[in-house]
């Protein structure tokens, strides 16, 4: 009896030493991974919004909070100008690890208008890749239909044939499928699991973390999206044909100006130099583009003479690998002013 005692005793304290330990690095984590919370949607310029209104914290590469605005895309707490270009992406875009004022967008802002308005307006997303982005351009136009351009981040041209023309296929869009209804309309269970998750950041991290585990336990893919034989095969097949469409299906439904801003990944070699990540497509976006009056911005000279002139590497950041994970405030600047050449 004694002895059951004793580990009752020992158990109960060390449950009381667990619960300690998870409010202390619960709240410790509020401080570097505190993520937006999503609202999905079926239909519409984006995959969901973000809580309108709120903030994040993201620090697991560089560091920023977010600022949610009452839209529920991430932007600064400033009026929209009547005069506006519209920004898309996926992470990059969003500025997942980038100070407000530091991402592309908000550059390019601040070298457009001396005043206190966007007139450039975010509206990135995390995994709203390029193809992403095109299935949505209903949504996009419907959503904004007042917008003067049109912006299209993306850091791959690795879409293969029948990518491109996937691309063409709309999810509509619900004009009543907005931030604030969606809030408004979300159930009682609903409300409570988002403030469960806004209440636990670390489980959050935690799933993050088992996650990536799982990730790196799975086989390595056969594929390989860079594979020079297969985009010989394309290239020599119908791709010109389906980018050809492609653009023509983007100038169909809109006549503002379109601008596609492209970023290839790098990877630093052995001998200290800088590899461009790329499947080689870019003569035929340059090519296509221009036919359709579609601008096309390729950043692989400006991030190479930025490396080979200053050292200056577009991914990663001082807590990471160089050359690794999500563009740096260097590469939001240079693309802000390539940008910045183009409109004006």
């Amino acid at each position: 009896m004694h002895k059951t005692g004793f580990y009752i005793k020992h158990i109960i304290q060390w449950g009381f030493a667990f619960a300690i330990a998870f409010i202390i690095l619960n709240l410790a984590t509020f401080a570097f991974y505190d993520p937006c919370q999503e609202l999905l949607r079926s239909g519409g310029s984006t995959t969901g919004f973000l809580l309108p209104d709120s903030k994040g914290v993201y620090g697991l590469e560089g560091y920023c909070i977010a600022n949610i605005d009452g839209n529920g895309y991430v932007n600064r707490d400033l009026p929209r100008s009547d005069h506006y270009i519209l920004v898309c992406g996926a992470s990059h875009t969003e500025g997942l690890f980038i100070p407000l004022k530091s991402r592309y967008s908000d550059i390019l802002n601040d070298m457009l208008t001396d005043k206190d308005e966007l007139c450039v307006y975010n509206i990135g997303r995390s995994g709203n890749y390029f193809s992403v982005v095109l299935q949505h351009l209903d949504g996009i136009l419907g959503e904004f239909p007042d917008a003067d351009a049109l912006i299209i981040e993306t850091d791959t041209l690795t879409y293969d044939t029948k990518a491109l023309y996937d691309s063409q296929i709309q999810t509509g869009y619900d004009p009543g499928e907005t931030a604030r209804s969606m809030l408004d309309n979300l159930s009682q269970r609903q409300r409570l699991s988002i403030k469960v998750k806004q209440s636990l950041p670390l489980v959050r991290e935690l799933h993050k973390q088992y996650l990536t585990y799982e990730e790196s336990k799975a086989e390595p893919s056969s594929s390989d999206i860079l594979d020079p034989d297969f985009w010989e095969k394309e290239f020599s097949g119908g791709y010109s044909k389906a980018l050809d469409e492609l653009m023509g299906f983007i100038r169909s439904k809109t006549d503002k100006q379109v601008i596609i801003l492209y970023h290839p990944a790098v990877s630093i070699q052995k001998d200290g130099s800088m590899k461009l990540l790329t499947n080689d497509a870019e003569p035929y976006y340059e090519e296509i583009c221009a036919k359709h009056d579609i601008d096309f911005i390729d950043m692989s000279d400006a991030f190479m003479k930025a490396y080979n002139e200053e050292h200056i590497v577009p991914y990663g950041f001082s807590n990471t690998t160089p050359g690794d994970g999500h563009i740096n405030r260097a590469a939001h600047r240079m693309m802000a002013e390539e940008l910045y050449k183009k409109l004006r």
